[in-house]
C-alpha cells in the first residue's frame, strides 16, 4: 500500500514535471510570436522627399521704381529632383496675388535670379510693383511631381510698402430713417458707401457705434457688410462699395433720440471722417 502510494506519487511528480516543460514551451512559443511585429500598418512609411535647407527671408520690402523685381529663392535637399518648384504669393486680406504658379528654377539663369545650376537652390524674380497694396505678404513654397503630387515646403512672411501715401477711407451716401414708431419689434435697414483711395482690399471694416438717448454707449463696433447677403445683412449686391446692415429695435428699448456714428477703417488703422446720424425712436 505504501509502495503503491509512493509509486502513484512518483508518477504524479513525473507528470507534473512534464506539464511544466509543456507550459514552458508554450510560453516560449507565445513570447516568440509576440516578438514578431506586424509592420503592415506603419503610418507614413515613406522617407521625407524634400528637406528645406534655407529660404530667403525679408522683414520688409519697399517698392523700388528703378527695379521692382525681388529675388525669391529656396534651397531644398532631395535624392530625386522634383518636377517643379513654385511659389504662391498672398497679400493683405489673405488675397492671392498671382493668377498662376510662380515657378522657381535651378538653371543658373540670371533671368530667374539663379546663381548656379544644379546646386538645389531654386530662384525667381517677381515684380513687387506700386500697384500692389501695402501690408503683410505671405510666400508659400511648394514642390510638384510629374504625377500631380504636391508637397508644401515652407512659408515666409514680410511687410511691403508700395511707396504711395496711405489715404484714409471716405464715407458717403448714408441711407437711414429719421424716425421710427416702435410698438412691437421693428426692423429697419441702413446703408452707406465706403471708398478707399488705396483700393478696396485696403479697406478693413465699416462699422457704427450707437449712443442711447441718455448719452450712454457700450462703444461696441457693429459691422456693416458688402457681401450680397440680403436676408442676413440687408446687402443687395456684393462688392459694390455699399455696406449694409439690418437693425432690430424692441419695444423695451429707450425712447428718444439715438445717435448712430459710422466709420470706415483701413488696414493701416486710418479712419474715415465719421458720419453721425440721429434717429428718433417713439
Amino acid at each position: 500500500m505504501v509502495f503503491s502510494l509512493f509509486k502513484q506519487l512518483k508518477i504524479f511528480t513525473v507528470k507534473k514535471a512534464q506539464m511544466r516543460k509543456i507550459i514552458g514551451f508554450a510560453l516560449l512559443a507565445l513570447l516568440v510570436a509576440g516578438c514578431e511585429k506586424d509592420f503592415s500598418n506603419i503610418v507614413d512609411p515613406e522617407p521625407v522627399k524634400y528637406s528645406v535647407q534655407s529660404v530667403v527671408r525679408y522683414d520688409s520690402l519697399r517698392y523700388n521704381p528703378t527695379d521692382s523685381l525681388v529675388k525669391f529663392f529656396i534651397h531644398i535637399g532631395y535624392n530625386s529632383p522634383p518636377g517643379s518648384v513654385f511659389m504662391d504669393l498672398y497679400g493683405p486680406g489673405d488675397k492671392k496675388v498671382n493668377g498662376s504658379p510662380i515657378y522657381l528654377y535651378d538653371n543658373g539663369s540670371s533671368a530667374s535670379g539663379d546663381d548656379a545650376a544644379g546646386d538645389k537652390v531654386f530662384s525667381t524674380k517677381y515684380p513687387m510693383s506700386m500697384a500692389l497694396l501695402s501690408g503683410e505678404y505671405r510666400a508659400e513654397y511648394s514642390a510638384a511631381e510629374s504625377n500631380g503630387s504636391t508637397y508644401k515646403l515652407s512659408i515666409s512672411r514680410f511687410n511691403f510698402d508700395n511707396g504711395s501715401a496711405n489715404q484714409e477711407p471716405v464715407l458717403s451716401d448714408l441711407v437711414a430713417p429719421d424716425t421710427l414708431i416702435v410698438v412691437d419689434t421693428t426692423v429697419f435697414r441702413m446703408t452707406v458707401k465706403a471708398i478707399d483711395p488705396n483700393g478696396k482690399q485696403d479697406l478693413s471694416r465699416v462699422y457704427f457705434v450707437v449712443t442711447r438717448p441718455d448719452g450712454t454707449s457700450n462703444n461696441a463696433a457693429l459691422l456693416m457688410y458688402d457681401d450680397g447677403n440680403f436676408n442676413l445683412h440687408g446687402d443687395v449686391v456684393a462688392n459694390d462699395d455699399i455696406y449694409s446692415i439690418i437693425v432690430s429695435v424692441f419695444a423695451s428699448n429707450q425712447k428718444g433720440e439715438y445717435t448712430f456714428t459710422f466709420t470706415a477703417e483701413d488696414r493701416g488703422k486710418k479712419k474715415s471722417v465719421p458720419i453721425a446720424k440721429k434717429i428718433v425712436i417713439l
